[in-house]
């Protein structure tokens, strides 16, 4: 509804379309300039001109002056308009139905159709050039003629009048076409500076877009690759959560067992006592005392079952209270580490790719102020020199190597360091340098090392340090190599678990673990 409203705004009154060149009379209504231009030229014999929507006569020809506003206006509408193609500027004599305009003339200010410009004047004031609605820009505001000069001095365009005749005639002018072939020729120095610097951005939007795309499909997998860890996690904890309780009921279903055994037999003790104190009972009620010593005539003495009653009493004096085990707590405690454990040692496979890396010190390759355990998994600074061999690969200053490399794939190892003395850890190539400045590990291209000094971590590699921001919480660190990704990370084993810094590269040789002690020991852990 609101284009519709100004669509009716933007309609000349005469033609009925969209305004082209809209000039203004002196009692403000609007017309297209070849509209009322036709118009006027059919009241000149009368006399008069009158405005074709209030009637306002002028016995003059009035002067058209140029609506800029309603000009920019309409040719705003008319670039937005679904409803029109192409420029949006229409021939200025087609006044009964808008026809797109093919060249407007400089020189009267006009623009034509493919029809009106055949008929037009073909003399070499009027300049035919693409379709424009700023006509007027065109021509030199005092003398009303074409621009064709450019004043250097004065950095103004100017018609010839102004050249000849005006202000300019002594001023340095050259040709507009001259000006433009110079401007046009920088404008293409500089696309051809630009255009290069686009498509850089371009492909590196692309690379970015493309990047963006792998970073969304990995977490997507890793994030499936987590909500089947935790599903597994659930499922072992439930089993081993039976299995336990299972265990837990056995204990109970055999200490029960053997409660209710005891029972039986206790029971059994106590009707056989009951039987015996109801016997004893009745010889004491007895009047006659041969009765008591040798009962009835027809029964057997009963002296004897009295003494062996009494005898029973003295024997059960010595007996202690039926002994019946416990639940064996420290068996289901047994049972459950070990099947935490195993669940530990499986996840921890599946998390990292594989378990913990079996690494051992190399000790062709560690200098003479360091001691070695003998079993080859600590490192300690030693002032004492340990005159070994002079080899090769040993370094001068107090670093080893492992004796693994790694040429592919996913590894880690954990190394502890004592809280106090610097150390540092982390990889190199095996053509490290042994000797000089350029051999300590992270001074130079062929090394990576995370450094740890009094509270603080930093990184080294070629001889670069970067100070990180973490505090140090753990004696322990893991160092975590993916070869064919070329990354190699170092986590803090505090709690939580922290990431420390990554280094991302290209590897192009094996890789060994490499570990530097200054006042300090270092221990691979498992």
């Amino acid at each position: 509804m609101a284009a519709a409203d100004l669509r009716d705004e933007l309609n000349c009154s005469i033609c009925l379309s969209i305004y082209t060149d809209p000039v203004s009379l002196p009692c403000d209504h609007n017309f297209c300039r070849g509209c009322i231009g036709a118009a006027w030229d059919t009241q000149g014999g009368s006399g008069s001109y009158s405005c074709p929507e209030c009637r306002a006569e002028y016995p003059e020809r009035p002067a058209l002056e140029r609506n800029k506003i309603l000009a920019d206006i309409a040719e705003q509408f008319l670039s937005t308009d679904p409803e029109h193609d192409g420029t949006g500027i229409f021939c200025t004599y087609c006044v009964h139905s808008p026809v797109p305009a093919a060249k407007s003339c400089l020189q009267c200010e006009t623009s034509m159709c493919d029809a009106h410009v055949k008929v037009h004047s073909k003399s070499a004031e009027h300049v035919l050039t693409e379709p424009t609605t700023n006509l007027g820009n065109r021509k030199c505001f005092v003398h009303d003629e074409l621009l064709k000069y450019f004043c250097n001095e004065d950095s103004a365009y100017i018609c010839v009048s102004c050249y000849m005749f005006g202000e300019h005639k002594t001023h340095h002018v050259v040709f507009l076409n001259e000006i433009f072939e110079k401007k046009t020729e920088k404008m293409k120095n500089i696309l051809d500076k630009l255009i290069p610097e686009r498509d850089e951005i371009e492909k590196s939007v692309q690379s970015l877009q493309e990047r963006q795309r792998e970073v969304e499909g990995k977490a997507a997998g890793e994030a499936e690759r987590v909500t089947a860890l935790f599903r597994d996690i659930k499922d072992h904890l439930e089993a081993l959560e039976k299995q336990v309780l299972s265990e837990i009921s056995k204990q109970e279903e055999q200490l029960t067992l053997q409660i209710l055994y005891q029972i039986q037999q206790l029971e059994i003790k106590k009707d056989e006592l009951s039987r015996k104190i109801r016997r004893t009972e009745e010889l004491c009620n007895m009047a006659e005392s041969v009765t008591i010593l040798y009962g009835r005539a027809t029964d057997k003495p009963t002296f004897c079952d009295a003494q062996g009653v009494d005898n029973e009493g003295k024997g059960r004096d010595d007996q202690k209270d039926p002994v019946v085990g416990d639940v064996d707590e420290g068996f289901i405690s047994d049972m459950l580490l070990r099947g935490l454990g195993g669940i530990g040692a499986e996840l921890n496979k599946r998390i990292y790719g594989q378990e913990a890396t079996d690494m051992l010190l190399d000790i062709h390759t560690a200098g003479n102020n360091v001691f070695l355990s003998d079993d080859y998994k600590m490192v300690f600074c030693s002032k004492k020199d340990q005159r070994r061999p002079r080899l090769p690969q040993r370094f001068q200053y107090p670093q080893v190597l492992s004796t693994r490399s790694f040429p592919s794939g996913r590894h880690y190892w954990q190394v502890e360091g004592r809280e106090s003395g610097g150390w540092g850890v982390g990889a190199a190539y095996p053509s490290i340098e042994r000797t000089g400045t350029q051999s300590w590990i992270g001074n130079n291209k062929n090394s990576w090392c995370l450094y740890r000094g009094y509270k603080k971590y930093s990184v080294r590699h070629n001889n670069k340090v970067t100070d990180l921001p973490h505090v140090p919480s753990s004696q322990t660190i893991r160092i975590s190599l993916d070869y064919e990704a070329g990354r190699l990370s170092f986590y803090e084993l505090s709690e939580p678990i922290r990431h420390l810094h990554t280094f991302t590269t290209s590897f192009t040789e094996p890789l060994h673990g490499a570990f530097w002690v200054g006042l300090a020991n270092l221990k691979l852990v498992t």
